[in-house]
């Protein structure tokens, strides 16, 4: 869990700048952008569908999601990763939000469900 959360934070707090001043501001990334972008920071992409669900859309997201977790789960784990540091286990998902599966998440936001 720990690497994890770990890349979590670096695809919010490294990777949204970088794609942002390799591609403009754009509301939505696209698969590729956000994979050459790990690849030039060094990045692991051992928990790229993060990554996807951050930043991409949501058709991006879903056919390129690796794993069973389901998208409010995975929303819930970077507003926890992301949130308050050590404390964002305990206060995180109750400032940000429950993590609803509502279409937040995709097109450009860091994830952090409200930051």
């Amino acid at each position: 869990m720990f690497g994890k959360n770990s890349a979590i934070r670096k695809y919010k707090y490294k990777l949204r700048p970088a794609l942002a001043k390799r591609y403009g501001g754009s509301a939505k990334c696209t698969k590729g952008q956000v994979d050459k972008t790990i690849e030039h920071l060094r990045l692991s992409n051992k928990h790229i569908q993060y990554a996807y669900l951050m930043y991409c859309d949501e058709e991006t997201f879903n056919t390129h999601k690796s794993s069973t977790e389901s998208t409010g789960s995975m929303s819930d784990t970077i507003t926890t990763a992301t949130g308050f540091g050590f404390l964002g286990p305990f206060f995180g998902s109750i400032i940000y939000g429950s993590g609803s599966n509502d279409g937040e998440g995709f097109g450009g936001s860091d994830g952090g469900g409200g930051e």
